[in-house]
């Protein structure tokens, strides 16, 4: 090799060795900067995180906060409804002993009325022993019997040699209960078969007899009784047998 050649070696090297450092150099600075950058964005990344932890951290005690507050609510609510339960069993207890004093009353009433129109009608009945054109031998009242199939009893039953009258006796008589009279007909002649070729009527009785009952029972053919002051009033005696 010639000393041109290596002069121009040794140059060439120096220049490659020269841009190798500048290349360092700017690689070095690129580095650096980027890493700057890096840590800046860490720094602000790091900030974020610690104010997003921070603001989780404070719902998580609101949540708590929240959560404390509404079992509070709910336990003094349970009380509440545990208070106004009890009132509301004593209510209704105290209503029940009153609505069951309320219609053992009514009941009495209902008994006692009951009763006091069957002694009038009786005793009325008892001592002339007619209705209208019809006399009678004699005179039964709540008469009760039972077999295996059927059992009844009978307000008043008035009866001579070939007739019998089942008189039915309410204090106030309403134009539904008039149809029950049949039945009692038909169960008397089940229950008491020697009187099975009698002619059976029918009458109604009632301290209070409306124009409507009267109507219906005009249209079965029954006698209808009432009171005037202390005597009895026929208010029908156009009756036909009743042949159920």
């Amino acid at each position: 090799m010639t000393d041109q050649e290596l002069k121009d070696l040794i140059g060439s090297l120096a220049k490659d060795t020269k841009d190798l450092k500048e290349t360092q150099k700017r690689t070095t600075e690129y580095i650096n900067k980027v890493t700057k950058n890096v840590d800046k964005v860490t720094k602000k990344l790091s900030k974020e995180v610690d104010k997003v932890s921070k603001e989780v951290d404070k719902v998580s005690k609101d949540v708590d906060k929240v959560s404390k507050d509404v079992d509070k609510v709910s336990r003094e609510l349970s009380k509440e409804v545990d208070k106004v339960s009890k009132e509301i069993d004593k209510v209704n207890k105290e209503t029940n002993t009153k609505l069951y004093n309320l219609n053992l009353n009514l009941d009495g009433i209902g008994k006692n009325n009951g009763a006091v129109a069957e002694e009038f009608f009786f005793n009325g009945l008892n001592n002339k022993m007619e209705i209208g054109k019809l006399k009678f031998e004699t005179i039964d009242r709540n008469i009760y019997r039972r077999t295996k199939r059927i059992e009844d009893e009978f307000d008043v039953v008035m009866t001579n040699t070939d007739s019998i009258t089942i008189l039915e006796i309410k204090y106030k008589y309403h134009p539904k209960d008039v149809e029950k009279v049949i039945k009692k007909i038909t169960n008397y002649k089940l229950l008491f078969p020697v009187y099975k070729d009698y002619k059976f009527y029918g009458g109604i009785a009632g301290l209070s007899v409306p124009k409507d009952t009267v109507k219906e029972a005009i249209k079965y053919g029954f006698f209808v009784l009432t009171q005037s002051g202390n005597n009895l009033k026929v208010l029908n005696d156009n009756v036909f047998q009743v042949k159920p």
